[in-house]
């Protein structure tokens, strides 16, 4: 959400409104406010309720620092005020300044409920200024969300409630515009209320126009806007009538904005007054979401804390301190899939940071980094420092010292670091020096733990590196049994799938799912273990298997066995599969030490 003299880079449950201020047909009412919605729904839980009642923003649910790391940090903070439960958004004409850097006038004031290093590049000449902590007050999936505001008409002005992917995992950055509404589409018989679903990098959305035409000057009273958000499609409400409707719907969790934007734009918002009158004011009364129970229950079954012992990389928001190839972010590094990686900008100059933050103070005292391609873009000095409250304080835990590695091909390599236990909100990572043979260094993965702690109950499989003869071997360990790793087409057999880790594990079940199994599952299998990666011990025999699922429902296989002790290498060897579409798939090869 970035407008100016530029253009980008390439429920269903009845919503009570009560009386209507003004139509969305031909006919105007008489302008009055929408009265403020019912708080019980039908069919909806509350989950948020947002009424300002506050003389200041709720600092666990809105941030006031909007993308903070693609300018400074006094630019990014809003200007507002919070009088009678109204929050007003404010644009100030001496005594704030433009939001970005150089020679651009756009001033704003927004606040957000997510943010994180990178977050929404929204033109070619961004740059990192600096990291910030992320910010991960309430990003969420699905629901029914409901403002209720009152906007300005003046020109050069744009307000705006719209939602962006949290970009988790590069692609998931989405933009929702639920509503832009510029100053001078404002008219006194019909306004026009800009609604869009913009892709930028997601490959499963298209870019979508909704615009609707409220028969009133929306500016001059409080209305309520509203979002209904299903897997199967989006849904767009006015003052209790439902306007426009979309099948589109990503499917990832999202961050909330709320913002007034002033620039000349003249092909946009029109061009700024000198002589009107300041401050500019978006008006918020409310912000509330709802989700159903199906919705709750969802949510429940995906949150989780890390257990003792578990990789703790992957629960932290991973950010940077520069810039960095920006379709190979940090979140590559702690994905558990060790073949997609964090790449460097080209020509980078050291020292480099990145970061991991948590929500909650973490304990740990091991640290291990996987790099492909080791001599040729492999870090080869880093140290590690923490810091109690996350931003401040960093105090040295270890470091590396010169480092080389051995391959410079596609097989992962690891380097471990052990230390005195470590507790911090934060892990800053100090790259020193790397391996520039390709102009930029790379880090595939990261992985943060206690080894005080024995995992139970805990996938260990997403710490390893698998090997086997795939083009997406990775996602074979990712932890997401929504993805699968398949075999090259036409496989001789027996096919063997080994995994690697760079510490040895104690486990006694194995776990093999797998969807379209009748289509392309493995149909024979044994499992093998060892030490050293020579010498091998067959812990499960060949066995047959029979599958039933023909669909996207993932079948499970569960092979118990006597506890294994010391294992550094599990090898599984694949002597038949479902061959329907030529080759076979594995959506994860899960490993338990189950208690």
């Amino acid at each position: 959400m970035f407008k100016a003299n530029i253009t980008k880079r390439a429920v269903s449950a009845a919503v009570c409104a009560g009386l209507l201020a003004c139509t969305v047909g031909p006919s105007a009412a008489l302008a009055a406010d929408t009265p403020p919605s019912p708080l019980e729904k039908a069919g909806w839980n509350l989950v948020l309720s947002e009424e300002f009642s506050d003389p200041v923003l709720n600092p666990t649910l809105f941030s006031d620092s909007y993308l903070p790391h693609w300018t400074t940090q006094e630019q990014s903070l809003a200007h507002y005020d919070v009088t009678d439960g109204i929050l007003s958004l404010k644009i100030e004409k001496d005594t704030q300044g433009p939001w970005w850097h150089g020679s651009d006038i756009q001033k704003v004031s927004s606040i957000q409920t997510g943010m994180r290093d990178g977050m929404h590049l929204f033109w070619d000449s961004c740059y990192i200024t600096g990291h910030h902590r992320a910010v991960t007050n309430f990003e969420t999936r699905y629901g029914y969300f409901e403002l209720r505001a009152r906007v300005p008409h003046d020109g050069g002005l744009h307000s705006a409630w719209w939602m962006i992917g949290n970009e988790e995992h590069p692609g998931r950055n989405a933009e929702l515009d639920l509503f832009e509404i510029c100053g001078p589409d404002c008219g006194s018989k019909k306004s026009r209320v800009r609604v869009s679903v913009h892709p930028w990098d997601d490959p499963n959305l298209k870019e979508q126009s909704l615009d609707y035409y409220p028969a009133c000057d929306v500016s001059q009273d409080f209305h309520v806007y509203g979002f209904e958000w299903l897997p199967t499609g989006m849904k767009f409400y006015f003052d209790g009538q439902l306007v426009k409707e979309t099948a589109q719907s990503p499917n990832y969790k999202m961050a909330t904005f709320l913002g007034i934007y002033e620039n000349n734009a003249p092909l946009w918002s029109g061009t700024i007054d000198p002589n009107g009158v300041y401050p500019k004011r978006f008006e918020v009364d409310y912000f509330r979401v709802y989700k159903t129970d199906e919705m709750l229950a969802q949510e429940a079954a995906e949150a989780a804390a890390p257990a003792e012992g578990q990789n703790l990389a992957p629960f932290a928001v991973a950010g940077g301190g520069q810039d960095w190839k920006w379709t190979s972010p940090p979140s590559n590094m702690i994905d558990c899939d060790p073949y997609s990686a964090l790449q460097s900008k080209d020509n980078p100059t050291f020292p480099q940071y990145y970061y991991l933050d948590w929500a909650d103070t973490q304990t740990f005292d091991t640290f291990i980094l996987k790099a492909a391609y080791g001599q040729g873009q492999g870090p080869t000095n880093w140290e590690l420092e923490v810091s109690e409250d996350g931003q401040t304080g960093w105090t040295p835990v270890a470091a590396s010292g010169d480092v080389s590695w051995n391959g410079n091909d596609w097989q992962v390599e690891e380097r471990v670091l052990t230390f005195p236990q470590a507790q911090g909100r934060a892990l800053r990572i100090k790259v020193n020096s790397a391996n520039l043979q390709w102009k930029h260094y790379a880090i595939n993965e990261v992985i943060v733990k206690d080894s005080t702690a024995a995992p139970v109950n805990v996938n260990l499989a997403t710490e390893s590196t698998p090997v086997l003869n795939s083009e997406n071997g990775g996602l074979l360990v990712d932890g997401n049994r929504a993805t699968a790793a398949q075999s090259r087409d036409r496989p001789g057999f027996p096919q063997e799938i080994t995994l690697a880790w760079a510490q040895p594990v104690d486990f006694n079940q194995i776990q093999l799912h797998c969807w379209y199994a009748r289509d392309q599952a493995p149909t024979s299998v044994s499992f093998e273990v060892s030490a050293e990666g020579e010498t091998w011990t067959e812990v499960v025999p060949q066995t047959a298997l029979s599958w039933q699922t023909t669909g996207t429902e993932v079948e499970q296989k569960t092979f118990d066995l006597a506890p294994v002790q010391g294992v550094r290498y599990l090898r599984m060897k694949v002597y038949a599969a479902n061959l329907t579409w030529k080759h076979f798939a594995v959506n994860e090869l899960e490993v338990y030490h189950v208690g």
